[in-house]
C-alpha cells in the first residue's frame, strides 16, 4: 500500500476515474434526474480540489496481484479553507464554521472503496495529509460531518478531538503543533 498525490501519478485520468467510482460507491445520494445532474453533484464535492489543489489530492494504491496498482481510496484536501472562496460558493454550508478556519486552516474529505474499508487505509490518508499540513507549518486540520454520522468515532480515534456542533453539522479539529 502506498500513498501518492494526483500530481505524481502517471495515469491521472485513471486515478480520477477511480475517484469518481469510489465517490459514488460512498455517497448516500444514489438517484439523479440526469447524467448532467450526476456530473454536477460530483463537481460540487470534488471539482474544486481537482482543479485548484491537485497536489493535495491523495490516493491510496494497492497491488492488484498482476504487478499493477489499483486505487483503493482518496483524500481531497485544501490547506487554506478561508482563502478558498470558490468553495464557499459551491459547497453547501461551507461557511458555517468559518470562525474556526484560523485555528484549523486545512480541511479534507476522505473515501475508501467498499471492500477495502476497515483496513486502516482511511487513517493512512488522513495521517498523511495531516503530516503534510504540519510540514507546511499549519496549526490544524478539520473536517465537517453530520452529528450522528457513523464516521465520527473514526475521526475521534484519529485525533480530531476539538468538536463543535451547529445544527446537524459537527466540526472536528485536530491540532498539528
Amino acid at each position: 500500500m502506498r500513498l501518492a498525490r494526483l500530481t505524481a501519478l502517471p495515469d491521472r485520468a485513471g486515478a480520477l476515474a477511480a475517484l469518481e467510482a469510489i465517490f459514488f460507491a460512498s455517497t448516500t445520494r444514489t438517484e439523479f434526474a440526469s447524467e448532467a445532474e450526476r456530473r454536477a453533484f460530483l463537481a460540487t464535492w470534488t471539482g474544486w480540489y481537482v482543479g485548484h489543489a491537485p497536489a493535495d489530492l491523495w490516493f491510496a494504491l494497492a497491488e492488484d496481484g498482476s504487478g499493477s496498482e489499483t486505487v483503493v481510496g482518496y483524500l481531497t484536501g485544501c490547506k487554506d479553507s478561508a482563502g478558498a472562496e470558490a468553495l464557499a460558493r459551491v459547497i453547501p454550508k461551507y461557511e458555517v464554521f468559518a470562525d474556526r478556519f484560523a485555528a484549523y486552516p486545512a480541511h479534507f474529505h476522505v473515501n475508501v472503496r467498499p471492500g477495502w474499508r476497515d483496513h486502516g487505509i482511511g487513517r493512512r490518508l488522513v495521517d498523511g495529509f495531516a503530516e503534510d499540513c504540519r510540514a507546511d507549518g499549519l496549526p490544524g486540520v478539520h473536517l465537517v460531518t453530520g452529528v450522528f454520522a457513523r464516521n465520527v468515532t473514526f475521526y475521534q480515534r484519529a485525533g480530531f478531538t476539538d468538536a463543535l456542533q451547529r445544527g446537524a453539522l459537527l466540526f472536528l479539529g485536530r491540532r498539528l503543533c
